[in-house]
């Protein structure tokens, strides 16, 4: 086979990966929009991406941000409670295959917080999951939980505490997707 074939089926295979992608993060809105459980904090998922580094050329974390629609709504339009944050990792750097997580975010004080957020504050999220020296964690990469250390609290919005289960993405279908994401959210609002 040819390198020009290889490097064409890898984006074959990328380009599906990314359709697959698009249709969990539309499913997870339109359950949020219908069930109202937890309700979408912003439209748009959140990402990295760069023109100047080439690790950001290709999309590997996908973000979006829910919060309990019990919790009370404030003028920013963010509720007075945690976030849920949902993300999708195709990183082969931050895990051996493909994962999901699901984290509950705490934070000091989140009614000083200004209207909406931006998809490039995608690393206001991210990288909380995967530096050990913002959040050292316990547990593994299925069960985990970590105190925002306040070096960096800060610099995360106040980022207190974070809390999540991890799942492979090939464990997720069309008929478990809601049970998995939805009620993994539930399942961290008391811990």
């Amino acid at each position: 086979m040819s390198l020009g074939k290889n490097i064409h089926d890898a984006f074959e295979i990328v380009a599906d990966t990314y359709e697959n992608v698009s249709k969990l993060m539309s499913f997870c809105m339109e359950q949020s929009s219908e069930k109202g459980e937890f309700v979408l904090s912003s439209p748009k998922f959140l990402r990295w991406k760069s023109d100047n580094e080439t690790g950001g050329w290709l999309m590997k974390s996908f973000i979006l941000l829910f919060q309990n629609s019990k919790d009370k709504l404030l003028k920013s339009q963010w509720r007075k409670g945690p976030i849920y944050v949902l993300e999708i990792n195709l990183s082969p750097y931050d895990y051996k295959v493909p994962m999901i997580n699901i984290a509950k975010f705490e934070y000091d004080d989140i009614t000083s917080w200004d209207k909406g957020v931006s998809p490039a504050d995608h690393w206001r999220f991210y990288q909380p999951l995967y530096d050990d020296a913002i959040a050292p964690f316990s547990g593994d990469d299925f069960n985990y939980s970590g105190f925002i250390d306040d070096a960096y609290s800060e610099r995360y919005w106040g980022l207190k505490r974070i809390v999540g289960i991890g799942v492979p993405l090939a464990d997720i279908k069309r008929e478990n997707a809601y049970k998995i994401i939805f009620d993994g959210f539930q399942s961290l609002i008391d811990k």
